[in-house]
């Protein structure tokens, strides 16, 4: 019986949620909403800075990368040398700190279906370990349900986010 609530809650802002594409390369974060011209496109940076009380976000994108103090230290998590995701729990701020802002509302949190798409380092596919890292990554920004996408860019103007999902399903 305590799952229904929650059940309930999750489709009530499912109401008030995009359904939403997030490309990911070493350079850009870009997250654009299906059938509309909502977009965030934000350079990959996030700026730490160790306080009395922990660590706190200081900024994302280009303004984390300006950003110098030796309390504050600077780093973009999807850039390794081996890996993509270098850093999950930075990469996860970021995706969530994009959904947030492409949802723009202060009173209900976002749950979007999420189409993730990693453009970079996906030579011979992905491993299963790669897919769970792009799959908790989206669901910690907040996503309801998560497709992972590997091919040619995807036209937000053209296909949904079922259409992307069938054909995903028929390969």
């Amino acid at each position: 019986m305590a799952r229904r609530p929650k059940v309930l809650f999750t489709f009530i802002r499912s109401l008030f949620s995009n359904d939403l594409l997030v490309e990911l390369s070493e350079n850009k974060v870009s997250i654009k909403a299906f059938t509309s011209d909502m977009s965030f496109e934000e350079e990959p940076y996030i700026a730490i800075e160790n306080t009395k009380k922990g660590e706190v976000v200081k900024a994302i994108g280009k303004n984390a990368k300006s950003l110098s103090a030796p309390n504050i230290r600077v780093l973009n998590p999807f850039k390794h040398n081996r890996s993509f995701v270098a850093d999950f729990m930075c990469a996860e701020k970021i995706l969530q700190h994009g959904i947030y802002t492409m949802h723009n509302s202060p009173i209900i949190r976002p749950s979007p279906r999420v189409n993730i798409h990693q453009l970079e380092k996906t030579d011979g596919g992905l491993t299963d370990i790669e897919e769970r890292v792009l799959r908790e990554l989206a669901m910690g920004a907040g996503a309801r349900e998560v497709v992972i996408y590997l091919g040619c860019k995807i036209n937000t103007n053209v296909e949904g986010f079922d259409t992307v999902k069938a054909r995903i399903s028929a390969t």
